[in-house]
């Protein structure tokens, strides 16, 4: 019993190990079978994963791809874009260059004329700044009036804009600058042009105001010139003419049947005077001359300024004032033309100040480099005439220099057209200012000569010289009257005279005297023979017959090159046409002495 007992406690407990076991089987199965799955559902999770992955690298790459190529088409269009900048920038500089180094005012405005460019010529011009003058109208800034009448000249901007095309100002265009100062300019203005569209106006324009005043001189010297034609064929007659008055009037008065006549005496004297008169007027046509040169010599201009201003004016109510430096430089003129430019501009101002007035006269050294028009480099003196007279309208100051051009009731007109001819002759320039109600300001320039000495000149009378008054002269002249007067003046003061028509008798009548051993002591030459050798040629031939040979050169032609500079042509001395008996003897007994 206990043996079954036992078997059956064992196999009770064997079945139930039995069924636990099976049941654990079944439930490891079970757990085998949930991993399988679980194991099958994580390779399909990574199959996905897996598969995701590669799709989103393919994507990445795909994408990285793309990017790249997007950013180098970025970094392209970058390059590009910086290249354009770059490009633009240089052009921009090379703009900025070209306005800066043009000679030309440059301004551009907007379709509404406002201004948006202006380069530095275009500053100097109008006075504006370029930061003061963008955004602003342009008539605001580029002001225009007629030269001559003062009147403004219309927007030229406007034109352009209503013609769609270049236009250019109209002659005698004057601007006005900021400050007031006047310029005259020639410009042009063009539509600015892009894609067929007008965007904008270009002026250009420049300064004109030297190269009027060039042209305006040389009008007055052509001007001069064909009056200076005129004076030259007149003068040689005109001066036979009054050498024979002016000598048969000198004559006249040493005679003894004259001196004793206080009437006859006062009636002479007032004829002489008439023939200096006469004298001086053909001695101020023969400055326009053309060809006539001053007889130049060292002198100072202060004296022969204050010589001249202080003859006039004495006795007036007018007071000259004088500004000059003692250390101004000497020149070389002809101090008989130039004290007449001072006569003249000194009689000039005394008209225009009949009630008394101040004359400002102003000598300094001025080294010319460039800043005077017409006027060479070089060491000039420059004299500045100032009065306080009503001054000279704006319509006629341009004038003023013109031969026979006045705006007094009295004179001939000739008086600043004498002194622009002398001045120029002596290779200066005179120049005129005024402001009505101002009074007028002559500004005139004549070479200097620093360093060289002034040599004194030794004063002459009129009393005739008790020394050598013998000698053997023959005297030529193409006028019978002058060659009678100038026997009898010299026969008088004791010499022997020959007279002849021309040059070619002159040779054979000195070569016939040198043959018989009492060759003529002295020739008087005239320089011009109508139709036949004149003095210049016919003392070649003397001197070649005998080099020691004494000729005086005599014309009615003063201002002749010749008569100048004498000693280049073989002349001892010159005598101007007209000239009195002790005049004649003085330069006669000078000449023998040498």
């Amino acid at each position: 019993a206990c043996g079954f007992f036992l078997t059956r406690r064992l196999g009770g407990q064997l079945a139930a190990s039995i069924r636990e076991a099976v049941k654990a089987r079944e439930e490891q199965q079970k757990v085998n079978i949930r991993l399988q799955e679980e194991i099958t559902e994580r390779q399909q999770a990574q199959e996905a994963l897996a598969k995701t992955r590669d799709e989103l690298e393919l994507r990445v790459k795909e994408r990285t791809s793309d990017l790249a190529a997007a950013n180098e088409m970025l970094q392209t269009e970058v390059e590009e874009r910086s290249a354009i900048q770059d490009a633009l920038h240089e052009e921009k500089e090379l703009l900025t260059v070209t306005l800066h180094s043009i000679g030309d005012a440059v301004v551009t405005t907007d379709l509404k004329g406002r201004i948006v460019i202006m380069n530095p010529v275009a500053e100097e011009l109008t006075g504006w700044s370029w930061t003061d003058a963008v955004g602003r109208p342009l008539e605001e800034v580029f002001k225009i009036i007629n030269e001559e009448s003062g009147k403004p000249y219309p927007n030229p901007v406007d034109k352009v804009l209503a013609l769609g095309k270049v236009v250019t100002l109209a002659n005698h265009t004057a601007l006005i600058a900021k400050d007031g100062r006047r310029r005259i300019i020639a410009d042009s203005g063009a539509p600015i042009i892009e894609n067929d569209n007008m965007r904008g106006v270009v002026l250009v324009f420049r300064d004109i105001t030297n190269k009027q005043q060039l042209e305006n001189e040389l009008i007055k010297s052509q001007k001069l010139e064909s009056v200076g034609v005129l004076a030259g064929g007149i003068a040689h007659d005109f001066n036979n003419i009054l050498t024979a008055i002016l000598g048969t009037i000198n004559m006249a008065q040493r005679q003894e049947a004259v001196k004793g006549d206080e009437t006859l005496n006062s009636l002479l004297a007032t004829s002489e005077q008439a023939v200096f008169r006469a004298t001086s007027l053909t001695q101020q046509l023969l400055t326009f001359a053309k060809g006539g040169s001053p007889v130049k010599k060292m002198a100072s201009l202060p004296e022969t300024i204050k010589e001249s201003t202080d003859f006039i004016l004495r006795g007036s109510a007018i007071k000259a004032n004088y500004l000059i430096p003692a250390n101004l430089w000497p020149l070389e003129i002809d101090t008989g033309q130039i004290s007449q430019v001072i006569h003249n501009l000194i009689v000039n101002a005394q008209n225009a100040m009949p009630e008394g007035g101040i004359i400002n006269i102003k000598c300094q050294n001025f080294e010319q480099d460039g800043t005077v028009p017409g006027l060479a480099d070089g060491p000039f003196i420059k004299t500045v005439v100032t009065d306080n007279g009503p001054g000279i309208e704006p319509e006629i100051i341009d004038r003023v220099f013109d031969p026979y051009f006045t705006s007094k009731t009295e004179g001939n007109g000739l008086g600043l057209a004498v002194c622009h001819s002398i001045i120029k002759k002596h290779n200066g320039c005179i120049t005129v200012k005024s402001t009505p109600g101002q009074g007028t300001t002559f500004i005139f320039y004549l070479p200097a000569t620093p360093g060289k000495p002034i040599v004194q000149q030794e004063k002459t009378g009129d009393a005739l010289d008790a020394g050598n008054k013998s000698g053997r002269i023959i005297v030529m002249d193409d006028e019978v009257i002058i060659l009678e007067l100038a026997a009898s003046m010299l026969s008088m003061a004791g010499f022997k005279v020959k007279t002849t028509l021309n040059g070619e008798q002159a040779i054979a009548l000195y070569s016939h005297s040198l043959a018989e051993g009492r060759a003529a002591d002295l020739l008087i030459m005239d320089l011009t023979i109508p139709g036949g050798m004149g003095g210049r040629e016919a003392a070649q031939e003397i001197l070649r017959l005998n080099p020691a040979a004494r000729i005086i050169v005599s014309s009615g032609y003063s201002n002749d090159p010749v008569m100048a500079n004498y000693q280049d042509y073989g002349f001892r001395a010159a005598i101007a046409k007209p000239y009195r008996q002790q005049d004649l003897c003085k330069v006669v007994q000078k000449v023998l002495r040498s």
